[in-house]
């Protein structure tokens, strides 16, 4: 496996030379990196969607240099074929910097460099470091900065990664909504305040689930939209400043290409390379769509406590043991992932907000760490979404005894018969109800009412 430990090559920067693994396929600017930032353990490599779209973009970059003559076809041809393998997702181990990284992305966008140019020599019959053949700034990089291509990838990644959330949402939904046409005719209590409120169906319950999460899903493609408009081209400010007057077109015709996606130029290439405001949007919406997953999750928790002392009105399906001293007790633990899921999104978007906000200037440096959070959190909410459905809705068992055992009582009784009787009568007919007195009796003797006791 490389790197290869039996031989070692020379990499020179402007700080001085570095010792490499011979066959690493990052260079020296990765090295020093790496060993800069040695933070949270996780590296740019378990952000899988956002090397794929860096490579994407890098794959796109050399086809549009290669035809507007600023390549030659040989080395345009190498780099696609190196890009295509780092697509693939071959070469992750040589993806070594931390997630958390000063620069604004430029030691991941490095890392990426290197390791295409590499792979390249090697596919041209040459060493790994032998940049006089293939270099990662003048041949891999031509035309474009960090601040373009970090952007844009992310942009990729998110818009790429969105279809799935999507799915993962509307079969939820669906599940939801089997369920609520299963307990359509279980008439259940309804609560507010956590108190006593009015009747409904427990399928009523459940439709609301299925409502929210497709009005959810909805707004997915709108945000998604607002991430089209990429500042590839733009290079470091959004000047263009290095870049062939006619690259931005080629180029991002060239991942529309590759993307299958609406790509498009933004329209001020130098807001589009100071404002982080559709990360921002986007994740809010993660953080939406985790909020009404956590609403859902919460409520189930509640209709299924007990067995004995809470509500019980729903059994989850068991899927563990709940605990080592307790035999037989089966916890909610799905509902409870989902929650802690929505707990960790909600802290992701504050980090977002703080990040989009303190970029100062012409760029925002910390766009890494905005590409951690909304990857990750993109990833949470749709297993999370996927898990809660096949692994807890599908399986929901409603409790009818339960339900209608809650139906009776005074306060349900009020809300029921007011709009019959009038509140006068209705609370007189309650609050006899709660000193003991038999509803049927009471209906029909002190009102007249020839009432059958089913209804």
């Amino acid at each position: 496996m490389r790197p290869n430990p039996t031989w070692t090559r020379i990499e020179t920067d402007q700080l001085g030379s570095r010792m490499l693994p011979g066959e690493a396929l990052y260079g020296i600017n990765t090295l020093r990196a790496s060993e800069n930032f040695p933070v949270s353990n996780r590296q740019i490599g378990e952000l899988t969607p956002l090397i794929r779209a860096m490579a994407l973009t890098k794959k796109a970059a050399a086809a549009a240099n290669w035809r507007m003559g600023k390549l030659s076809a040989r080395k345009a041809e190498v780099i696609g074929r190196a890009c295509d393998e780092v697509i693939a997702g071959q070469h992750t181990t040589h993806f070594i910097v931390d997630v958390f990284q000063g620069g604004g992305g430029t030691s991941s966008h490095m890392n990426l460099n290197e390791v295409i140019a590499n792979r390249g020599l090697e596919l041209m019959g040459h060493a790994c470091g032998e940049y006089e053949h293939l270099h990662p700034i003048r041949d891999v990089n031509r035309s474009q900065s960090t601040t373009d291509v970090h952007s844009t990838a992310l942009r990729i990644a998110l818009m790429q990664g969105s279809p799935a959330l999507e799915r993962a949402l509307l079969s939820l939904a669906d599940a939801f909504a089997a369920k609520g046409q299963d307990f359509a005719g279980i008439l259940k209590l309804g609560r507010t305040h956590l108190q006593d409120s009015v009747p409904m169906t427990l399928g009523e319950e459940f439709n609301a689930f299925a409502t929210a999460l497709r009005l959810d899903a909805g707004r997915i493609w709108s945000v998604t939209q607002d991430l089209t408009g990429l500042n590839l081209g733009g290079t470091i400010v959004g000047t263009g400043l290095a870049a062939q007057p006619d690259f931005a077109e080629a180029v991002i015709t060239e991942l529309q290409r590759l993307t299958d996606l609406p790509l498009r130029r933004a329209e001020d290439l130098v807001c589009a390379a100071w404002s982080s405001a559709e990360l921002v949007r986007f994740s809010g919406m993660l953080r939406g769509i985790s909020v009404t997953l956590s609403k859902i999750a919460g409520d189930l928790r509640l209709l299924s406590s007990g067995p004995h002392g809470g509500l019980g009105e729903i059994a989850l399906p068991a899927v563990q043991p709940g605990s080592p001293l307790i035999a037989g007790k089966v916890n909610p633990v799905i509902p409870e992932m989902v929650n802690q899921v929505a707990f960790h999104v909600a802290g992701a978007d504050v980090s977002v907000g703080m990040a989009a906000e303190s970029g100062q200037l012409q760029r925002n440096v910390f766009e890494p760490l905005m590409a951690h959070c909304l990857l990750t959190s993109l990833g949470m909410v749709e297993s999370a979404a996927r898990i809660f459905a096949s692994h807890c809705v599908q399986s929901i068992r409603p409790l009818q005894s339960a339900c209608t055992a809650n139906l009776s009582n005074p306060e349900t009784l009020v809300a029921g018969l007011e709009p019959l009787l009038g509140q006068a009568t209705a609370a007189a007919i309650a609050t006899a109800f709660s000193e003991g007195q038999d509803i049927t009796s009471l209906l029909r003797e002190q009102f007249s009412l020839p009432v059958d006791k089913k209804e």
